[in-house]
């Protein structure tokens, strides 16, 4: 099952599930709603998915599919009951609960976000979320991401402004105690498949050994990894996107182009470590990553070299 987003790229079934927060188990009104649904499947089937972090397989994609379905139910029923709503309302009081309360609310506002219905209510709590992620609570930051990672599936033109304070967080947080954080890049990879918000992504402040994330021995790592990179230079080629584009969304006080995230993937040097991980990987005993590799590889031979230190002088 193939999908797209915004045009940008094409991504596999397992990126959709991604974006439904299966964390549902811990969430009180999720367990109300299900009761109603009263299926003695649903359960045992959650509890087997409940932060699976591996390719999914075909049964298992069809139990998701099922799984789904039910979900949608809920968020019909809690919908009815005006919890959606609701929800909403106390978040920005919430900030002032104990932690673990604080924490259900996020979780239950990531949850409701599932449903394409609930986004338009969802969305009016994009700034309160945005905030909690600069929480002194790991456990509330991560809840927040997911909340965003679900929020972001389809950002619209209007939206890019409240969704652009993400972007230095993500990239703050994609190494954590030198490990790849699996949040971080999942939210990356919806930013990505927005091309308008590519601009903003990339003249963000870059991270030091950032296309390490494509040498990784972790299969659930690496697809997503892929994707976000083949995302980006997708939007980057669609939009002839140069770095003169990208200069005024340029983070930093002295506009230091060696410091943006455009700069380390498509600089000189940032390039040739690009196509040569992405010509090893396209030999990936994984379908999906050689095939996303190849089309890496064939996209960004569109997109233009970065000038050459002194290159300028040649217009004199």
């Amino acid at each position: 099952m193939k999908h797209k987003v915004h045009g940008a790229a094409e991504y596999s079934m397992e990126f959709e599930f991604d974006c439904l927060n299966l964390d549902m188990t811990l969430n009180p009104i999720f367990v109300f709603s299900t009761k109603l649904v009263r299926s003695p499947r649903l359960r045992p089937l959650i509890d087997r998915l409940y932060h699976h972090q591996k390719l999914l397989t075909d049964f298992d994609a069809k139990q998701f599919v099922w799984l789904r379905n039910v979900l949608v139910l809920n968020q019909l029923l809690m919908r009815e009951f005006r919890l959606t709503n609701r929800v909403v309302e106390m978040l920005p009081d919430s900030k002032h609960w104990p932690r673990s309360t604080r924490v259900i609310l996020l979780q239950c506002i990531a949850n409701m976000a599932v449903s394409s219905d609930n986004m338009d209510v969802m969305k009016m709590a994009l700034n309160h979320i945005v905030s909690r992620l600069g929480s002194d609570d790991e456990m509330e930051i991560v809840v927040a991401m997911q909340a965003l990672t679900n929020l972001s599936i389809n950002i619209r033109k209007d939206q890019i402004q409240k969704f652009f304070p993400v972007i230095p967080h993500c990239l703050n947080r994609l190494w954590v105690r030198g490990e790849i954080n699996l949040n971080a890049l999942r939210l990356l990879v919806n930013l990505s498949c927005c091309p308008d918000m590519v601009p903003y992504l990339l003249g963000n402040k870059s991270v030091s050994g950032l296309l390490r994330i494509l040498d990784t021995d972790r299969e659930e790592v690496l697809i997503r990894a892929v994707t976000w990179i083949l995302c980006t230079t997708s939007a980057v080629d669609a939009l002839n996107l140069t770095y003169d584009r990208i200069s005024e969304h340029n983070l930093d006080p002295f506009h230091n182009l060696s410091l943006t995230l455009y700069y380390s993937i498509y600089g000189p040097k940032g390039r040739e470590e690009l196509e040569t991980q992405a010509k090893h990987l396209t030999n990936h005993s994984n379908k999906d990553v050689a095939s996303k590799s190849v089309r890496l590889l064939e996209t960004l031979a569109n997109v233009p070299p970065f000038p050459t230190a002194g290159s300028h002088l040649n217009r004199l």
